[in-house]
């Protein structure tokens, strides 16, 4: 039925790359192209393409927003079919499997491409063994191995339903739960990814070899003082913690603690008067909008600080034996390397 596919995967460890991947070889007779979206790519597709894949992880129980701005670039479709596969944070725990939550990650972008003129032909979340490192360690090889494999199942019967001409729509629970999430999904986007990104270091085993810099798919890092320093582009993809031949980025819950002290201070409040003298009165909106600057701005402060001290050795040394993220096994999407998925 289709003759020319082409699949846009995001992805920092492999895992919306492995299940673009399954879903492409289910059409082994087609001309296939698979692609990496990364910051300041030009949004394209190849010509004479029939259908259209994406797939790209769920973040704050949304689409992230490096796709939003890639699907915004696309050009029109004029009736291209579509095919939707964000993946979601799956976990097995004592043998048994639980699933992530896309919430509205795969139906925002089917819908903004309904709008570019595609024709969404399916849409579903596929569980893919959760990467995020910063909070967890790796799932073990048993474990990944179980989810990987009934993720490929899952790809597969949706690329069977598909190549006979059929459509496929899953995951209508997540999405309510998702519209219900919004207000989360909507201070991921402008302000928690933000502060997420501040959250990671490189501890005294850093070498400046900067792999992490020339792998970011945000190209969100920068070699500061021979060190990774992470700009508020980063969307915790976790390509560089998983991927640091020296296992030296790591994420401390004291600069987690020290970000909660500096941004419980009312900033706004104060001016308005609300905690004592009216330096100043102010409406609703304009008392967030300074709060919002004041949380960026002294984020930003901080972690430069932090930054200077951290060039001290011992004193990265100190903090890294301190940080929960030295004990964790790293994540890699098996069979996938650095290679395949950071060009």
């Amino acid at each position: 039925m289709y003759s020319n596919i082409a699949a846009f995967f995001m992805t920092g460890t492999g895992n919306s790359y492995k299940v673009a991947g399954w879903f492409l070889a289910a059409f082994s007779s087609a001309r296939t192209v698979l692609r990496q979206v990364k910051e300041n790519q030009p949004a394209g597709i190849p010509a004479d393409t029939d259908l259209v894949i994406f797939s790209y992880p769920t973040h704050g129980f949304t689409a992230p927003w490096l796709m939003i701005k890639y699907i915004f670039r696309l050009p029109a479709g004029s009736g291209t079919h579509a095919v939707v596969l964000p993946t979601r944070a799956g976990t097995r725990i004592l043998g048994y499997a639980f699933p992530g939550m896309e919430g509205t990650a795969g139906y925002l972008i089917a819908l903004l491409l309904w709008l570019r003129g595609y024709k969404v032909k399916a849409v579903s979340a596929v569980d893919m063994p959760s990467n995020w490192t910063a909070v967890h360690w790796g799932l073990n090889d048993e474990n990944v191995q179980a989810i990987v494999t009934k993720a490929r199942n899952t790809v597969q019967t949706i690329a069977r339903r598909v190549s006979a001409g059929h459509s496929y729509y899953n995951g209508f629970i997540p999405l309510l739960l998702g519209l219900g999430l919004a207000r989360i999904s909507f201070m991921y986007i402008i302000l928690a990814q933000f502060i997420l990104a501040k959250l990671f270091f490189a501890s005294d085993q850093c070498n400046g070899c900067a792999l992490c810099r020339r792998i970011c798919p945000k190209q969100a890092l920068s070699m500061t003082g021979n060190k990774p320093h992470w700009s508020y582009s980063c969307d915790s993809c976790m390509a560089c913690m998983n991927y640091c031949p020296q296992k030296a980025i790591q994420v401390s819950p004291l600069i987690v603690f020290l970000f909660a002290y500096v941004l419980s201070l009312p900033v706004a409040a104060w001016l308005s008067g609300k905690l004592g003298y009216v330096f100043m009165d102010l409406p609703q909106i304009l008392q967030f909008v300074l709060q919002y600057m004041y949380t960026l701005l002294s984020v930003a402060a901080v972690y430069w600080l932090l930054h200077l001290i951290l060039r001290i050795k011992p004193v990265a040394a100190v903090l890294a034996s301190l940080s929960h993220t030295k004990y964790f096994r790293r994540y890699r999407a098996p069979g996938v390397s650095l290679k395949d998925i950071h060009k």
